[in-house]
């Protein structure tokens, strides 16, 4: 058994690939195995991360078994890892030489926790805008009871939601969920997160360990172009994730009246699906929705 076993899904991302393994070569720790998952590349992915498992046995290359999405190569990973603790990498994405050692220390100190998080740098590589560093300090040092970040975070959207690249997690707790849910191809991260946020607590810490590159062949950009995903306004991705977030939700034992509320708030914004609110409710709505814009005008 290693500590921590990185988890890389790839498709197509040779041009990144190398950098993201460099990355994790550089920890200041170095009990890792890292697994990169080829989800069906056509660009020389899989002979790039072959090449590099020759070179380090801390590296092992797992086929996919195709083109079956990000969540289905990550639970891939998951079936062969042999760490205790569980880091993910997507591959365009850098950890900080102390991603590890950060958050291994923080999972030490907090042993009733399932998964610990901080904040992570938005980075565009060619300088198209200035790197952006989510603004978490008001949230970190802290240990959060179940439901808390479930519905402050991904639900209320009150504060930002964990990069992939920026989550450790106890592999016991990821099994005992199942993982990550295949039939989401957006917001596929956060079914993972909301299993762990519904049923153990939660540590956010300040430090920011990890990049989350910017670029137009990203899956989030992409969707943003086929209209399919917005980070601020309703889209039918998010309807979907909230309406599966209720049953799952109800499935932990933590559907009381405040989840409740709050999933009928975020479902407002999708008549179709015909939630009631109350005057005090869409009072409690409006503000929401100027206290969401006016972050989305300060990142």
């Amino acid at each position: 058994m290693v500590e921590v076993s990185v988890i890389t899904p790839v498709r197509d991302g040779r041009a990144h690939l190398g950098e993201a393994i460099a990355s994790v070569q550089a920890q200041t720790v170095g009990d890792w195995e890292m697994l990169i998952v080829d989800d069906g590349s056509r660009d020389g992915s899989a002979e790039l991360a072959a090449a590099a498992a020759r070179a380090d046995p801390r590296i092992r290359l797992i086929a996919g078994g195709g083109r079956r999405g990000a969540a289905a190569a990550r639970n891939r990973g998951l079936a062969e890892a042999r760490g205790e603790f569980v880091a993910l990498l997507d591959a365009d994405d850098l950890y900080e030489p102390d991603k590890l050692a950060v958050d291994l220390a923080a999972l030490a100190a907090h042993p009733q926790a399932a998964m610990v998080y901080g904040p992570t740098l938005w980075w565009w590589p060619a300088g198209e805008r200035p790197a952006w560093l989510e603004p978490m300090q008001a949230w970190a040092g802290r240990l959060y009871a179940p439901p808390e970040l479930f519905v402050r975070v991904l639900v209320e959207q009150a504060a930002d939601v964990p990069c992939t690249c920026a989550v450790t997690m106890r592999r016991a707790a990821v099994a005992a969920v199942g993982g990550f849910e295949e039939a989401f191809s957006l917001y596929e991260d956060q079914t993972l997160w909301a299993k762990l946020m519904l049923r153990w607590p939660v540590h956010v810490h300040a430090a920011a360990t990890s990049r989350y590159r910017q670029h137009a062949g990203s899956t989030s950009a992409r969707a943003v172009r086929d209209g399919r995903y917005h980070p601020r306004f309703p889209h039918a991705a998010r309807a979907e994730f909230l309406l599966w977030a209720e049953r799952e939700a109800a499935a932990a034992g933590r559907a009381d009246g405040r989840l409740r509320r709050a999933i009928r708030l975020a479902l407002a914004a999708y008549p179709e699906h015909g939630r009631r609110l109350s005057a005090v409710d869409r009072g409690v709505l409006l503000k929401r929705r100027l206290a969401a814009r006016m972050r989305s005008l300060l990142s």
